[in-house]
């Protein structure tokens, strides 16, 4: 995108701010799950802040997925270093109300890594991050829990694709969502689905089939063709969050958009305007960009302006 255009369609005290050094940064924000009697509040609405993740120097963390394992609580996001310019997958174990552990690098490659989709399937525990920066899918299974994970697969797909969620998980293939970027202009993406099989027969024992008529019902990019989370379910509906950027800037709100009579409809939005953060100026703050809850916890991240030291 050019950064020029950008700027001169910025918010005048933003721009005033960068000017003046301040820098966008993540942060991974918890909260438990607002109880009010008689209704469910509606996904990362209702009343109670979101309490930020402790902050490691250099480094910012993004992209969060809660993951449940033998009784426990994990929650793994991209961890990213500033001075290397690049991310890896970081693990945070999560005590009662959300209280996080130590993190731990749990894996890392050449290119940039984010968007960690871990998932069990078929009596083995597997992720697969963002990896459009290589133009590969990538396919990881879990050797030992929660830090070493061995590649099976890494698939050619020869464009950018990001934010890879789970729409169905079966014995014989597991439906893949992916959002592809558009090369000339990062903030566009369209949606393609892929479906991902045991094949003894290929290199790596998987085969990774794109489903074409759903590309070509989704030929078109837009600004809100993003998955921000894992599909979840709420007020006994499936509902999936989906990332909304605008024409000048990335990663804004939250769209959540639940399944009714075989179509997705809009259920509501979280934005910097709607979501509370302790500890976070709210005119700070520019983007709400991922979602993902269990049956106690929400978790949202959220990228603000602040002076690095």
């Amino acid at each position: 995108m050019n950064q020029l255009y950008r700027a001169l369609h910025m918010p005048p005290a933003r721009l005033a701010k960068k000017l003046a050094g301040w820098k966008e940064v993540y942060t991974i924000a918890v909260r438990p799950v607002p109880a009010e009697p008689g209704h469910e509040p509606l996904p990362a609405l209702g009343a109670g802040a979101y309490t930020p993740l402790p902050g490691t120097p250099g480094h910012w963390y993004a992209d969060p997925l809660l993951y449940r394992r033998g009784g426990e609580r994990w929650l793994f996001c991209e961890d990213f270093d500033l001075a290397a310019n690049k991310g890896s997958i970081a693990a945070f174990p999560l005590g009662p109300g959300g209280r996080p552990g130590t993190p731990q690098t749990v894996l890392e490659a050449d290119c940039h890594l984010s968007f960690p989709t871990v998932f069990d399937w078929n009596g083995e525990t597997w992720m697969i991050p963002e990896t459009g920066a290589d133009r590969t899918l990538c396919l990881y299974r879990c050797r030992a829990f929660p830090g070493e994970w061995e590649l099976v697969c890494a698939f050619p797909v020869g464009k950018e694709l990001a934010d890879t969620i789970v729409l169905d998980a079966a014995e014989e293939e597991l439906t893949l969502l992916c959002s592809q970027v558009r090369p000339e202009n990062g903030l566009y993406t369209r949606y393609r689905r892929y479906a991902l099989r045991p094949d003894p027969q290929e290199e790596g024992g998987f085969a990774l089939e794109e489903d074409e008529p759903f590309g070509l019902e989704h030929r078109f990019y837009d600004l809100g063709a993003r998955n921000a989370g894992p599909l979840f379910c709420w007020g006994g509906q499936t509902v999936r969050p989906a990332q909304v950027s605008t024409k000048v800037d990335y990663g804004v709100y939250l769209q959540f958009w639940t399944r009714r009579g075989g179509k997705e409809t809009p259920l509501c939005a979280a934005t910097p305007q709607n979501v509370t953060i302790s500890g976070l100026d709210p005119a700070a703050v520019i983007g709400i960009h991922t979602y993902c809850r269990d049956e106690e916890l929400e978790v949202i991240d959220a990228r603000y302006l602040t002076r690095l030291k």
